[in-house]
């Protein structure tokens, strides 16, 4: 490296010329993976420049992140993999990423030198991190929360993560004039299953049917009901679409026979596989059944599991057991484009991209199971499909269930792939596997580009009394025990209030009937009375227009503006927070109340109280549609019985946009707003 000196008016400058060919005079900063590195203007000031110099084949890791970038190269050659595309620069071109673009650069045979320019741009992240909410909103939104397991009943753990947010994520997006089917329904086979079925005397089948039931009333409970179900037993059509998907993975050579040492249990002459199985997760040592390791996630394979013993504790042998997988390390580059895109949540962003660090591995979708779709390949007459190649098919058969409701019936591999809904899923952690692995996996292979879930909402666990739910040891609080018509309102948005969205929630008996007492039977109740009373002082059917104002009036229509702007945000976010929007209800009853104990208690002369009371009528009514808009996604029933007291239907989200200070507005015929 050399120094060069030049004039700048009257000071003499100091100058190192880099010369990144020559590594030996370059001087790096650091080298990393093949990569020498030279930072002249460090990260910190307005602008950051580093030379690169990348050694054949060398690669960076794929991110994204604030600043704008600009890339340069120099000599040599360059692979960009930038979001869903891959560009190839050459010397002298040169290449801009936007905020959060998520971009590697993988060096030519030649090798490359390269100079990156970034600098941060407000206005440029602003419009990265607000456009992504608008896309796909013009398309019919398809939600599918995981399917249930029909070993047993719902319990409250179920209904606080995918099934009752499904509802909410539904109602929200139907305020907004969406389109809107959500996909519930029981698994199809799962050992699980087998396992409830032999333990209560009863056919797999008839078990499942009967807990699939117990499951519906659950729903209808919840008022979670669903405009698309699936339930265990497949169809003729059910069964055809599994084979047509596996017929495909066939054609992409994604399918593979491959031999094991299975446990296997000498006493009954039968492999133990999955569920009928347990012992040491190889990933982390927890204790885990042969599907999926509920400590972290992982997809564990029976066959390595460590210390495998049944149901009952007893050690098993292992015996050679030749079964079919799917193979997902082809998929690598479409799964790394899945993880690339921006609107994942951190969740899934990392547990991809830690299967894809680590290698993906082959899914077992085979086993020899009493129950299933048989396998149509000779050798394997006595197995079935596993649950693994029951995800995908689900998904399409949803896709024909909403063409059949739209009156154009189509087989899911004829309906053209810009009349596809977007696809959202919701699930608990402990499935993440298959989620974010098999189901973007499989539609990548079919070609489905369209269909990978654009919004995955991940929940983690809720608690009961610090201890986990549990079906088979009964601890649990079954939902068609506590809901019943009257009570399923304020257990839905407590429900909300305790989401476990990113971290571990506990539920506790005790503590959501202290907080039903205060808020629901209390604040809740005390306040819309309050608000019936300050619009009864002057309206009969018809509200009439304000009068008088006073600066409390104007502070309380203040309070409502603001609360609107929040449930409207809310609302429109790609990720709504609906614990933060039950606690902004809760403050805003309270503003309401004491806004209302205030109109009531102030004393003035006929006149001008007659003149402030319509003014307060207006302003509290006002108050109540925000309130009814804002609770529809989680209580129903209560903003709509507010809705049909001022003579409205079904909240919308356009609601907010209307004057409701000159608004014509006629009370029903008993006017009782959000009477319960």
């Amino acid at each position: 490296m050399a120094n060069r000196k030049f004039e700048s008016g009257n000071e003499m400058m100091c100058s190192q010329v880099i010369d990144l060919k020559n590594e030996t005079r370059a001087v790096p900063i650091s080298i990393e993976g093949g990569i020498v590195m030279h930072d002249p203007f460090p990260e910190g000031g307005d602008v950051s420049i580093r030379l690169l110099k990348l050694s054949p084949g060398a690669t960076t890791c794929r991110h994204n992140h604030t600043e704008v970038e600009f890339w340069t190269v120099i000599s040599g050659g360059v692979r960009i993999h930038l979001d869903e595309k891959t560009f190839l620069l050459l010397g002298g071109e040169s290449i801009r990423m936007d905020p959060l673009s998520r971009h590697k650069i993988e060096a030519l045979d030649s090798g490359a030198v390269m100079q990156t320019v970034w600098w941060h741009s407000r206005a440029a992240f602003e419009e990265a991190t607000s456009t992504n909410e608008a896309i796909g909103k013009s398309r019919p939104l398809l939600l599918v929360p995981a399917m249930l397991t029909p070993n047993g009943n719902m319990h409250i753990g179920h209904a606080s993560g995918p099934f009752l947010y499904a509802d909410v994520l539904r109602r929200i997006a139907e305020t907004g004039g969406r389109e809107v089917f959500v996909l519930q329904g029981t698994h199809g086979h799962l050992e699980h299953i087998a396992i409830a079925a032999d333990a209560a005397g009863l056919e797999y089948y008839q078990l499942a049917e009967k807990n699939t039931a117990s499951f519906q009333e659950a729903l209808h409970r919840l008022n979670a009901v669903s405009n698309i179900f699936l339930g265990t037993k497949p169809d003729r059509r059910g069964k055809a679409v599994v084979l047509e998907v596996f017929k495909r993975l066939c054609s992409k050579g994604l399918i593979a026979e491959r031999e094991h040492l299975v446990p296997y249990d000498v006493q009954s002459g039968r492999f133990k596989v999955d569920a009928f199985v347990h012992g040491k997760c190889p990933y982390c040592g927890g204790y885990s059944s042969g599907h999926e390791c509920e400590d972290c996630g992982a997809l564990v394979l029976d066959a390595e599991l460590q210390d495998p013993v049944d149901l009952d504790g007893r050690s098993l042998e292992r015996r050679p057991l030749k079964r079919l997988f799917l193979n997902l390390a082809p998929l690598h580059d479409a799964l790394e484009s899945f993880a690339s895109r921006n609107f994942l949540p951190i969740y899934a962003k990392l547990y991809v991209e830690s299967w894809l660090s680590r290698g993906l591995p082959a899914v077992c979708i085979s086993n020899p199971n009493r129950e299933g779709i048989r396998i149509p390949i000779p050798g394997f007459e006595c197995q079935r499909f596993t649950i693994t190649m029951e995800h995908v098919p689900r998904h399409l058969l949803a896709l024909e269930t909403i063409r059949e409701k739209s009156g154009c019936p189509a087989f899911w591999y004829q309906i053209p792939r810009d009349e596809m809904p977007e696809l959202d899923i919701l699930f608990g952690a402990d499935n993440a596997f298959g989620r974010l692995l098999v189901i973007p996996g499989v539609l990548s292979a079919l070609d489905l580009h369209e269909m990978l879930p654009r919004r995955i909402f991940v929940n983690q666990m809720l608690t009961l009394e610090g201890k986990k739910f549990s079906t088979s040891r009964n601890h649990a609080i079954w939902v068609n025990d506590i809901a019943a018509e009257e009570t399923a309102e304020p257990l839905r948005f407590y429900l909300c209030r305790c989401r476990p969205d990113g971290s571990v929630e506990d539920f506790s008996m005790g503590a959501y009937e202290s907080w039903k007492r205060d808020f629901w039977d209390g604040r809740l109740s005390r306040s819309i009375a309050k608000a019936n009373e300050v619009i009864g002082r002057v309206a009969t059917d018809e509200l009439p227009c304000p009068g008088q104002w006073s600066a409390t009036d104007i502070a309380f229509l203040a309070d409502c503006r603001r609360f609107n702007a929040e449930v409207r945000a809310r609302f429109e976010a790609d990720y709504p927070d609906v614990r933060q929007l039950t606690r902004a209800i809760e403050a805003f009853v309270d503003a309401i109340d004491r806004y209302s104990c205030s109109v009531l208690q102030v004393p003035a002369a006929p006149k001008v109280k007659e003149a402030l009371a319509r003014t307060a009528a207006r302003a509290v009514t006002f108050a109540l549609v925000g309130l009814c808009v804002a609770t529809y996604p989680v209580v129903p029933d209560f903003a709509i019985s507010i809705a049909r007291s001022l003579g409205l239907e079904v909240p919308k989200l356009s609601w907010f946009d209307r004057d409701w200070m000159a608004e014509p507005v006629r009370l029903s015929a008993s006017h009782d707003a959000g009477g319960r």
